[in-house]
């Protein structure tokens, strides 16, 4: 076995900050397992034992990558709208309806507001409101 050096009182200082360094490096790195108290820190330093609690290579904590679920098909839905199928009106009275929604204009009631519809009598002053 080897003989140990004994250091001095200023080398023993700049060990200590090199050491309080590491571990705060180690701390950061989430490794606090591998964090050595400042003789075993001596120790590795001057090449007398090697540090046994060094981390494996590679992510820590055993990752795992993500997995993707499997989920059933869900179709997006569509911004045109349906027909109604379950109406009770017949054709004449939906042709009537259309044709008095026709009559109504439709535009922006404000400024920069929404499009809406719009009565006959207030068409002169819809934007100006």
């Amino acid at each position: 076995m080897q003989r140990r050096k004994h250091l001095t009182v200023r080398q023993r200082m700049d060990a200590k900050v090199e050491w309080r360094a590491t571990n705060l490096r180690l701390r950061q790195k989430h490794l606090h397992s591998s964090q050595m108290n400042f003789e075993d820190y001596i120790d590795y330093v001057a090449g007398y034992c090697a540090k046994d609690n060094t981390p494996a290579t590679g992510p820590v904590g055993g990752w795992k990558p993500p997995q993707v679920r499997e989920t059933q098909y869900v179709p997006s839905s569509t911004s045109v709208p349906r027909a109604r199928v379950d109406s009770s009106d017949s054709w004449e009275q939906q042709q009537e309806r259309m044709n008095i929604s026709k009559t109504y204009p439709i535009m922006p009631a404000y400024n920069k507001g929404p499009y809406m519809v719009i009565p006959l009598d207030e068409l002169t002053t819809a934007g100006k409101k």
